[in-house]
């Protein structure tokens, strides 16, 4: 097993780290290599693409056609055949629409939007208790994962808020969730392991293994990358990259589902995983040493034949930590800046199935405690945030079929507490303060015909501003300061009331062809968005903005030919607008983030001789990174071509050896985007791959 644990950076050990640089190398690359076990003595298939069944809109298996919600499915097999330039598995929601999918770097968050009303608007679930939508998508490994469910369109009522105080703060399920599902049926011991090189000096390493041993079902593995990545600052960014902005980072994880008794009508699961990004953004004392874990656990009953019942309890930590430093001659470290989650969701739900219908009754709790800290004086650590949240919620949903007319409607009731040590260095005016909400779900779908059908969608959701925009990572005195970047404190932020509607139907046309149109509208008020202060230094301020609204519309057609050649393109377009009658550079603004036309496209071609090749094209017309129509900036990515491609070099019932390359930006658009980041341009990864 590989691991790799790095300390901050000083000048002596950064140089000697660069001579050092392709002998470590050449290591990493022999022993990536000799992750190849011996070869099992199973039969060797590929995986078959399950029925599409989803769990997300009702905590219940159900196919796709018997929920009022839009949602798709992203299952391996696509997963696996998908070009992850940014190592994010929000990735993977690039070519969907109703999204826009904006990662800033290798070692940075995604800063699109979701149905155009910003970038915390869809929350992100594992196995569905909710995880961070900006750092997790970073931190989980593909492999876990079975399937991914996007639903379209607001899920407040069976699903949470998500307390993270850090990036954008608090995210709410208002213009929908994304569900990962990590692989429960396994059959058979199989194992995968591969290793690659690419741009960069880039070497990544895996190994997955899954088994079946009577009732126990686990799987368990390791990743391993390590790269010089590339100045990804725009010209004369503050982020000053001098050097190769190193990083490495090691994930370990695994899952096991048992089911106990001879009846099998009881599961116990269990899912850790592990990650450790360390390395430099590219100058000395600008160090990263950043660790996340992750734990899900469930108990489910079949109590009878349509009564079912599950606890699902979590814990996130999050442990960020970064230096920051003096950009000269000689550089200077100023400190050792720090901040610290821990994140510990549960669900418990109860399903009953009656005639037609189908009953969700259930409560969830999630708390948080989070800080900040720095060293900027020698020897001390001092805080800068201590607080906790709390949230409850009791919940019930009814989903009843009526010949070709299927409705759904929930109600959930909410309490959130915020209790605040500590605020930005000193105390605060408000330690406490609660809310008690009310959260409402509607759904509407008529089957016309098997093939042809029609859906409308509505709810709300509640949402208090994060720790994090309330608190700054910076003191209000810092402002407009030279080397002074970060977020500027805002103590006077009011929570978000949203409203979401959809509508829309689905049409199969023939045998493999389906098309489908999406409307929507979403409207945020007292929305609280991220306004660009300075250029230079680079500073923000979170802002309540009005009122925030976002209509659009969505057209998407897939055609599947045979089981060698399918296609898709889809597109969405978004009109947002600011509302503010106190601030007349707000109002008519845009909302930051959210561009005005998304457009993907690509095929897949498989062949009889093994040829696999996956092209995907994605095209962004363009976002502001500001409210402020006097001083805000344009960015257009315009269009992203990326292709996956392998060839199968062995394959029988025992073993598949594989070649595979993976090609970023093929176009090397080296588009700006906010917060002077920008792509660095085309990127490639090649290496072999074995299943056994």
């Amino acid at each position: 097993m590989l691991y790799s644990s790095t300390i901050f950076l000083n000048s002596n050990i950064y140089y000697k780290r660069k001579k050092m640089k392709r002998k470590v190398l050449v290591l990493k690359l022999v022993l990536a290599l000799g992750l190849f076990p011996a070869i099992a003595q199973e039969s060797f298939k590929d995986t078959l693409k399950l029925e599409e069944v989803v769990v997300t809109g009702s905590k219940t298996p159900q196919s796709v056609g018997n929920v009022t919600q839009k949602i798709d499915i992203i299952d391996s097999k696509e997963i696996g055949s998908l070009v992850f330039g940014n190592r994010n598995v929000s990735e993977a929601l690039m070519y969907k629409p109703g999204a826009s999918v904006s990662v800033l770097s290798r070692n940075d968050a995604n800063w699109g939007t979701y149905g155009g009303i910003g970038p915390k608007y869809s929350t992100y679930m594992l196995q569905g208790l909710p995880i961070d939508a900006f750092v997790d998508p970073m931190a989980l490994d593909l492999n876990a994962i079975e399937r991914i469910e996007v639903q379209r369109g607001p899920a407040s009522v069976l699903y949470p808020n998500y307390l993270s105080q850090d990036f954008a703060g608090n995210q709410s399920p208002l213009a929908g969730t994304v569900n990962l599902i990590l692989k429960e049926r396994i059959e058979k011991a199989s194992t995968k392991v591969s290793t690659s090189y690419g741009s960069y000096n880039t070497i990544n390493g895996q190994a997955y293994h899954e088994n079946k041993i009577g009732s126990l079902s686990f799987f368990a593995g390791t990743s391993y990358e390590k790269s010089d990545y590339t100045n990804y600052g725009s010209e004369n960014s503050w982020l000053n990259i001098q050097d190769d902005p190193e990083y490495t980072k090691t994930k370990i994880y695994g899952g096991l589902n048992y089911l106990i008794g001879n009846s099998q009508r009881q599961k116990l699961s269990l899912f850790y995983n592990h990650t450790n990004h360390t390395g430099d953004a590219g100058r000395l004392y600008r160090g990263i040493n950043h660790n996340y874990d992750m734990i899900n656990a469930g108990y489910s009953l079949s109590i009878s034949e349509n009564l079912y019942f599950q606890v699902n309890v979590g814990l996130r930590t999050y442990n960020r930590c970064a230096q920051e430093s003096n950009f000269g001659v000689i550089d200077t470290l100023v400190s050792t800046n720090g901040n610290d989650q821990t994140i510990l969701p549960a669900d418990i739900s109860l399903s009953y199935k009656h005639g037609e219908g189908n009953l969700v009754v259930g409560v969830d709790y999630q708390s948080a405690d989070y800080s900040t800290w720095s060293d900027a004086l020698v020897g001390y650590r001092t805080f800068g945030t201590k607080a906790k949240a709390l949230q409850r919620g009791v919940y019930a949903q009814e989903e009843y079929k009526i010949g070709a007319i299927i409705a759904r409607a929930g109600i959930k009731y909410s309490f959130i507490k915020n209790e605040i040590d500590l605020l930005n260095g000193t105390l605060p005016g408000q330690k406490e303060q609660d809310w008690n909400i009310l959260i409402w779900s509607a759904g509407l779908k008529y089957n016309i015909t098997p093939t042809t059908d029609v859906f409308v969608n509505a709810g709300n959701s509640f949402m208090t501003p994060g720790l994090k925009a309330i608190g700054g990572t910076i003191k209000l005195s810092d402002e407009g300061v030279i080397g002074k970047n970060g977020q500027l404190p805002n103590p006077d932020l009011k929570p978000e009331s949203g409203i979401g509607f959809d509508g829309g139907f689905n049409i199969h046309i023939m045998n493999g062809l389906k098309t489908s149109i999406r409307g929507f509208y979403l409207n945020v008020s007292d929305a609280v968005v991220d306004k660009r202060v300075y250029e230079t230094p680079s500073q923000s301020r979170s802002v309540n903005a009005g009122e925030a609204s976002s209509v659009g519309a969505e057209f998407e057609i897939l055609y599947r030919l045979n089981n060698n050649l399918s296609c898709y393109a889809n597109a969405t377009y978004f009109k947002t607008e600011i509302k503010s009658d106190i601030n007349p550079d707000q109002d008519g603004a845009n909302i930051p983030f959210a561009p005005e036309i998304v457009a993907n496209m690509g095929l897949q071609l498989n062949t009889n001789f093994g040829f696999h090749l996956m092209p995907n094209m994605n095209y962004n017309g363009g976002y502001y990174d500001s409210d402020s129509k006097t001083s805000r900036k344009k960015f257009t990515p315009g269009a992203i071509i990326n292709i996956f491609a392998s060839q199968d070099l062995k394959k029988n019932d025992i073993y598949k050896l594989e070649l595979f390359g993976q090609f970023y930006n093929i176009t090397n658009n080296k588009y700006e985007m906010p917060w002077q980041f920008r792509d660095p341009g085309f990127s490639m990864m090649a290496g072999i791959r074995a299943t056994f």
